[in-house]
């Protein structure tokens, strides 16, 4: 004879017990990630092969500018258009990247945090 559990394992309930259970058992700290962090992993992703992303890093490719120092060079404010429009750089090697609202406003706030922090 078949035993049913009495609850249901698509039940929210269940489904958020299950997911505490392995983020405990994972030893993690539940963090969320706010604007810096998700923009800072969109760097590294996208542009720290060329580009020094964090406050003292230089650039692997010397005419690349770092993050901390895009200003004056590029517009900040006008920045989360460009990236969503797809960003063209000012040369051929710098290749295009069209990024989703939420990605370009990370994106941006990181590059303004590091900006503002030199």
């Amino acid at each position: 004879m078949k035993r049913h559990s009495s609850t249901h394992k698509d039940s929210p309930l269940a489904a958020a017990a299950l997911a505490a259970m392995l983020l405990l058992a994972s030893g993690q700290p539940a963090r969320a990630q706010g604007p810096y962090e998700i923009g800072e992993q969109i760097a590294q992703r996208l542009c720290g092969a060329c580009h020094g992303l964090g406050r003292a890093e230089r650039s692997p490719i010397p005419s690349a500018p770092a993050f901390r120092r895009l200003e004056p060079r590029v517009d900040l404010e006008r920045m989360q258009d460009r990236l969503q429009d797809g960003i063209i750089g000012g040369h051929p090697e710098m290749p295009v990247f069209v990024l989703r609202a939420d990605e370009a406003r990370a994106l941006v706030a990181y590059m303004k945090m590091l900006r503002d922090q030199n």
